[in-house]
């Protein structure tokens, strides 16, 4: 816990990452208050008793929320949004309030709030001095590292995230395919395939990606991947996702023979496969 003057923290939207967030901050001895913005005067109350206030809200309500609500000179109003730029901030911004993202690159599936989902990961942050400073310790005393979005492609970072976390399930959904068109009980799915999903994530955490990666593209096994595809064209939705994954790992530096490279290209690249 931190020995430093702690700002007061509001935390307006109890939804899953607004209940995380304000018990992780709670756990390192801020003082927080969680209040839902639909109820404006709620809101006021906790926005007037703090520092810093959170809106953790879905994206679209953002400007919404920060428009109901009076904001004084100097206070720092942050979003969560991973999408969204600072420019939904722009009514507190007009009121003289400092304005800011925070944005945890982390999932919140719990019911409950889980104030140990920040611990060691990553937390975007955009904003202008002296705010930037506040928010890299309040991260810091998360559990978490920042990288800077000042000046990102606030799109294509969110559908960097998008795409390891939110497709991971996608992927899930479609090997359960894929496991059920073999002849396999889908029942027995999710506990057979889960620990694949789990070691892979643990290579990723541990290695390069091209070490990372095992199976039949890493081994440059070309008839295995020509029985998947044939095998696959009984659900060509899914023969297409396997071609475009695969396609994908061989932009990793893999070291095959040019030979063997050439004809797993010819089997995966879109336009090079062939019915």
């Amino acid at each position: 816990m931190t020995t430093r003057p702690l700002p007061a923290v509001a935390v307006l939207g109890p939804g899953r990452l607004g209940r995380s967030l304000a018990a992780a901050l709670q756990a390192r001895g801020y003082a927080v208050r969680l209040a839902s913005s639909r109820v404006v005067e709620d809101a006021q109350d906790a926005v007037d008793a703090s520092d810093v206030a959170f809106i953790t809200v879905p994206d679209a309500a953002i400007g919404g929320v920060a428009a109901v609500v009076d904001w004084r000179p100097g206070q720092a109003v942050v979003h969560c949004s991973g999408a969204r730029g600072l420019e939904v901030l722009t009514v507190p911004e007009q009121s003289g309030a400092m304005v800011g993202c925070l944005h945890p690159l982390q999932s919140f599936p719990a019911t409950e709030p889980d104030p140990t989902r920040f611990e060691g990961i990553t937390c975007g942050i955009d904003a202008a001095s002296p705010l930037d400073t506040i928010l890299e310790a309040i991260v810091g005393d998360l559990g978490a590292r920042t990288v800077r979005l000042t000046g990102v492609d606030r799109s294509l970072y969110h559908a960097a995230a998008v795409l390891i976390s939110n497709d991971a399930v996608a992927l899930a959904a479609a090997a359960t395919r894929a496991w059920t068109l073999a002849g396999l009980p889908e029942s027995a799915a999710r506990e057979a395939l889960v620990p694949l999903l789990l070691g892979a994530a643990g290579n990723i955490a541990a290695h390069p990606l091209a070490e990372a990666l095992t199976g039949p593209v890493a081994r440059g096994d070309v008839g295995t991947v020509q029985s998947h595809l044939d095998a696959l064209a009984r659900d060509p939705a899914l023969r297409e996702l396997y071609r475009a994954l695969g396609a994908e790992l061989l932009r990793l530096p893999l070291g095959h023979a040019e030979s063997v490279e050439a004809r797993l290209h010819a089997l995966l690249d879109s336009n090079g496969a062939s019915g």
